[in-house]
């Protein structure tokens, strides 16, 4: 007969108590940032490390780069901010319809969703159209 050493306590037991545990709220917002690196080309601003302004034919200057295919850094920041702006008021369209006790706030937290939201894609819009009148 072999003696436990855990003394009946299974295995798995023990492996829970050195675990640490973070609250879903915390991994959600850490998933969503990620997803806005990746959006706003953060990768390509490590990889590639572009300059943050581009000179163009006229001797100017322009924090937008005029080929659509490739980006300057503060481009691709100014792009996670937007899409951070659109994010944020997804969240507060969707955070108004869990608020039925009080409609003055609701409709609050919804008006200020949409218009985020407005901001966000009107903000992207404007920068594709920025980019395209550069070159």
């Amino acid at each position: 007969m072999s003696k436990r050493k855990n003394k009946g306590k299974p295995k798995s037991s023990l492996l829970r108590k050195n675990r640490i545990q973070i609250p879903k709220k915390y991994i959600s917002i850490a998933v969503v940032a990620f997803c806005l690196f990746i959006i706003g080309g953060g990768v390509y601003n490590i990889l590639e490390s572009p300059n943050s302004m581009v000179t163009l034919s006229s001797n100017s200057f322009s924090f937008l780069h005029p080929y659509t295919n490739e980006q300057t850094s503060t481009e691709g920041y100014v792009v996670m901010l937007v899409d951070s702006f659109l994010i944020v008021g997804l969240y507060m369209t969707y955070r108004s319809t869990q608020i039925a006790y009080n409609r003055q706030a609701a409709n609050r937290w919804l008006m200020f969703g949409i218009v985020l939201i407005i901001i966000g894609f009107g903000g992207n819009y404007a920068l594709l159209r920025i980019k395209a009148s550069v070159l």
